[in-house]
């Protein structure tokens, strides 16, 4: 039976412990070979809990399984918590593959399913491995509550402004704590908090002020108006920690409601008053139509209708282009703006904008011509063999030189060695020999290291069918006569790797990349006219 493996570590720090990996990899790889099963692909996942299904090497396996030109029959796992510990991730995805004919196999907890006390069996492992994870939270949650409860820090970074220190409580204990940061970063806090309070200045100019006076952020780059945002509804700046603003156990992180957060008085020294981040609060609410809130309460957002936001990018900044909509009263048209630009000011990127219908027009145009192209036949097959061949080019002429030099070389070299042999050679003809022989050598492990580059270029199966899969799916979203911008965005993220307009010549550049992990199998790039 052909198998692939699977293995996975929960943090950065079991990664790199010596024997969690190549342990589990020993173990599958000995029940393999016991069975006479043969490993056609080891998937490995470093760094990532089985609470969730967003793993890059889980899904990845997940999406060849189903594939119906698959080389495997069987998951082999070392047990069933490293291929999932929430129980209805194991059901749903078991479901998955077994409707494609795929089980999965654990060494350690050895079940075929097949009876029904091998089901139930694998069910309370399952259910055990869930219990351990969730109890296992439960009680690292219960400590960072307590934890925040007497105004200690849970972790990460603190605000700007403040530092972490470390304070011994015995019994070799420490605790993490916010004391004030240098003089110079307190007193941006409060000139940034009176600006906006009572020269009325808004998160854009006071940003670009402090990038004038060349003051670094946080992390010592440009000030931008989000920065602003952040620090002007931040309520640890008067000495309040709040904790369990967020839920992090689900995809994406969502507020809770602020009756469900931690919040301590007096935890840290504070850098402003109350009254001026009250009155900071109340100009937010008034200007913004609400924008003071200090956090944003559950709610639906609506799908971006712009679907090459991050995808197009600025030609004089490098900054991601989103998008960006006019006042109705103006007309309500749709723009792809520079990200840097909005964020920052026009000290960090003069403004541009470009209308989202026309560039959607022009790169849908291209991508459908393009991708129609490479759907025919063994079309990407050629391309990419094309694309190699090309790439290679100048090493292919450098081979052929080299082949060239050592073949005359070797023709001297004989001819001057008959020479000797025949008594016909002069005193320097020996001197001479042995410098042909040393330059024969060098251009000889020369021409080899540059062969080794040419070898065929091996392009797996599963990868062109995955493109070839990708491209059909995109082809028919692109002619839909009101395409999904949610997909559309998902997928040209996958062809497209560089998008810009060049504003003097007004030319759009549009490269369409194809990569096999870090190689990259073929790329174009397509120019366009604006006009």
């Amino acid at each position: 039976m052909r198998v692939v493996s699977y293995v996975r570590v929960s943090s950065d720090r079991q990664a790199e412990k010596e024997l969690s990996i190549p342990a589990q990899l020993k173990a599958i790889r000995q029940f393999c070979q016991e069975r006479g099963w043969i490993i056609v692909r080891e998937y490995i996942e470093k760094g990532k809990s089985a609470k969730t299904d967003d793993r890059p090497e889980f899904q990845k396996m997940i999406a060849m399984a189903r594939r119906a030109n698959r080389n495997f029959d069987a998951i082999v796992v070392h047990k069933f918590d490293r291929f999932a510990r929430n129980r209805d991730h194991h059901v749903f995805y078991k479901y998955l593959l077994a409707q494609c004919g795929v089980k999965v196999i654990s060494v350690a907890e050895q079940t075929e399913a097949e009876t029904p006390q091998d089901k139930l069996l694998e069910g309370i492992l399952e259910v055990a491995s869930e219990f351990f994870n969730a109890n296992l939270a439960a009680e690292v949650r219960k400590g960072m509550a307590q934890n925040a409860k007497q105004g200690f820090n849970n972790g990460g970074t603190p605000p700007y402004g403040y530092r972490t220190e470390y304070i011994a409580l015995g019994n070799q204990r420490t605790k993490a704590v916010w004391v004030l940061g240098p003089r110079e970063e307190v007193d941006i806090v409060r000139w940034i908090f009176h600006q906006y309070a009572y020269e009325n200045k808004g998160y854009r100019k006071i940003a670009s002020e402090l990038n004038e006076r060349g003051i670094p952020a946080q992390k010592g780059g440009k000030w931008s108006a989000s920065t602003i945002r952040a620090i002007i509804y931040n309520e640890a700046y008067i000495g309040r920690r709040c904790w369990n603003k967020q839920d992090y156990q689900t995809k994406g992180k969502k507020w809770r409601d602020r009756s469900e957060w931690i919040i301590t008085e007096n935890a840290h020294p504070a850098i402003i008053t109350k009254e001026l981040f009250d009155l900071c609060q109340e100009k937010a609410k008034s200007k913004w139509n609400g924008g003071g809130e200090t956090h944003k309460p559950f709610k639906t957002t609506s799908t971006s209708p712009f679907w090459l936001r991050g995808i197009m990018v600025c030609d004089k900044c490098g900054s991601r282009m989103v998008g960006n909509s006019t006042s109705s009263k103006t007309g309500g048209h749709r723009y792809y703006t520079c990200g840097g630009y909005l964020r920052k000011g026009k000290e960090f990127c003069p403004y541009t904008a470009w209308r989202k219908e026309r560039v959607e027009e022009i790169v849908k145009n291209k991508l459908r011509t393009t991708l129609l192209r490479l759907s025919m036949d063994n079309q990407l097959e050629e391309e990419i063999k094309l694309y190699h061949n090309e790439k290679n080019k100048h090493i292919i002429t450098q081979v052929a030189n080299l082949e060239a030099e050592i073949n005359f070389l070797r023709k001297r070299i004989q001819a001057v060695e008959e020479d000797i042999q025949a008594g016909r050679a002069k005193p320097y003809h020996q001197d001479m020999l042995n410098e042909m022989n040393q330059e024969l050598a060098e251009k000889t492990e020369e021409y080899s290291r540059l062969s080794h580059h040419l070898e065929p270029l091996h392009i797996p199966e599963e990868f062109t069918a995955a493109v070839k899969y990708d491209i059909q799916t995109m082809i028919a979203l692109l002619d839909e006569e009101t395409p999904n911008p949610q997909l559309l965005h998902t997928l040209a993220g996958k062809f497209i790797s560089n998008l810009f307009i060049q504003r003097e010549t007004r030319k759009m550049y549009l490269t369409i990349q194809f990569r096999n992990d870090d190689m990259i199998l073929y790329e174009k790039t397509i120019v366009a006219n604006w006009g």
